[in-house]
C-alpha cells in the first residue's frame, strides 16, 4: 500500500512535514469488486453506491470458518474536530484479538546516515530556488500554497518541486486543522482502552521511498508537483465534505471523490514503486489471512481505495476462501 504519499512521508522525516503513508496508493480507475451478498438497507457491499442507515463509517466482515476480521475502511486527512460515531467500531473492537494497522515509514540507524548524506539530492541543483526552476504559472501556484502554510517561503524554496510540494501538504494540513494521523490514531486509542493488541501489517522502510524521489527526472518530478498542488487545492475545497461523508458511511458520496484518490499517477509506471505497492498489498493480505487462521475476531484498518480495485485486498482474500459480508 505504497505510492507518492508514502514516498513523501519518508521525505518529510527530513523536511519536517507530515504526510500520511496510509493514503499511499497506486490505484487507477478500476471497476468495483462485485457484491458477494445482499442484505437490508444498511448494507455496504464492496463500496456499492448505497447510503448506510446505521451510524458511523462503513465496515466489512471477512470470515473463514469460525474466524472473522472486521475491516474499517478509512480516508485521510480528517478534520481534527470531526466527531464521527464510534459505536460500531467499539463493538467491533470489543473482544477482538488484535487491531491491524497500516505501517508508518521507519528509519534505521544506517538508513538515517544514508538519508542525511543524500540531502543534497533533495534540493535544486546549483543552489537554485523554486522561482528559478518553476514556470511563472507553477510558481504562482506554489506561492498560493505557501501563503496557506503560514510559514516563510524560505522553508521550502531550495527543495526540488516534488519535495517542496510534499512538505507543503503536511504543513497546510496542520495549519488548516486536518489530521494525517486520524482515524488510525483514534482507533488505536480506542483499542488501547479496551486492551486490544495493536499489530502493524508489514513494514515500510523510508530509505527506498526516498531513493525513488531522489532519482526522478525533472519532467516526472514536475508532474508529481502538479499533482501535489491539485491535492492541496482539493483538500481546501472538499476534504471536509469527504470526511463528513466517511463518518456517515455515505459510500455514494465517497465514490464521487474516487477519481481524486490517486495522487501517485505520476509514479505508477515505475517498477520500483509497483514492487513496493505489491509488497504492501501482500503484507495486508497476509496479516488478515493469518488472523483468519485463528478462531475469534480481529479488526483491521484499510484505506478505502484498496477495497475498490481489481486484484486488491478483497479479491485476494476471496481467492483464499474468505467470505465478505456486512457486520450486523
Amino acid at each position: 500500500m505504497r505510492g507518492l504519499a508514502a514516498v513523501t512521508a519518508a521525505l518529510l522525516v527530513l523536511t519536517g512535514g507530515n504526510v500520511d503513508p496510509a493514503r499511499a496508493q497506486v490505484p487507477g480507475p478500476t471497476p468495483p469488486v462485485p457484491p458477494t451478498a445482499a442484505d437490508d438497507s444498511s448494507v455496504v457491499t464492496e463500496l456499492a453506491p448505497v447510503q448506510v442507515t446505521l451510524p458511523g463509517p462503513a465496515l466489512w466482515r471477512v470470515t473463514r470458518g469460525d474466524s472473522q476480521v472486521v475491516i474499517l475502511g478509512y480516508i485521510r486527512p480528517l478534520p481534527h474536530g470531526l466527531d464521527w460515531p464510534k459505536g460500531r467500531v467499539l463493538h467491533a473492537l470489543d473482544g477482538a484479538h488484535a487491531l491491524l494497522v497500516p505501517p508508518e515509514p521507519t528509519l534505521g540507524v544506517l538508513d538515517t546516515m544514508g538519508l542525511l548524506l543524500s540531502l543534497g539530492r533533495l534540493q535544486n541543483p546549483q543552489g537554485k530556488t523554486l522561482a528559478q526552476v518553476l514556470s511563472p504559472a507553477d510558481f504562482q501556484a506554489y506561492q498560493r500554497a505557501v501563503a496557506r502554510s503560514h510559514l516563510p517561503a524560505r522553508h521550502y524554496d531550495r527543495y526540488k518541486p516534488v519535495v517542496a510540494g510534499a512538505a507543503l501538504i503536511g504543513d497546510i494540513r496542520r495549519a488548516e486543522g486536518l489530521s494525517s494521523e486520524k482515524p488510525v490514531s483514534t482507533v488505536e486509542r480506542l483499542a488501547r482502552q479496551l486492551h486490544v493488541r495493536i499489530q502493524t501489517m508489514g513494514r515500510l522502510k523510508a530509505a527506498p521511498l526516498v531513493k525513488i524521489v531522489t532519482t526522478l527526472d525533472d519532467a516526472r518530478g514536475l508532474a508529481c508537483f502538479h499533482q501535489e498542488m491539485d491535492e492541496i487545492a482539493w483538500e481546501s475545497s472538499d476534504a471536509r465534505v469527504a470526511a463528513e461523508a466517511w463518518g456517515r458511511g455515505d459510500m455514494a458520496r465517497l465514490r464521487q471523490f474516487k477519481s481524486r484518490m490517486s495522487i501517485a499517477q505520476c509514479l505508477e509506471d515505475l517498477p520500483s514503486l509497483q514492487a513496493l505497492t505489491e509488497r504492501g498489498t501482500q503484507d495486508a493480505v497476509s496479516a488478515i489471512d493469518e488472523a483468519l487462521s485463528r478462531p475469534g475476531k480481529t479488526v483491521a484498518l484499510v484505506d478505502l481505495t484498496y477495497l475498490d480495485r481489481t486484484n486488491g485486498l478483497l479479491d485476494r482474500l476471496k481467492a483464499r476462501g474468505a467470505v465478505i459480508s456486512i457486520p450486523e
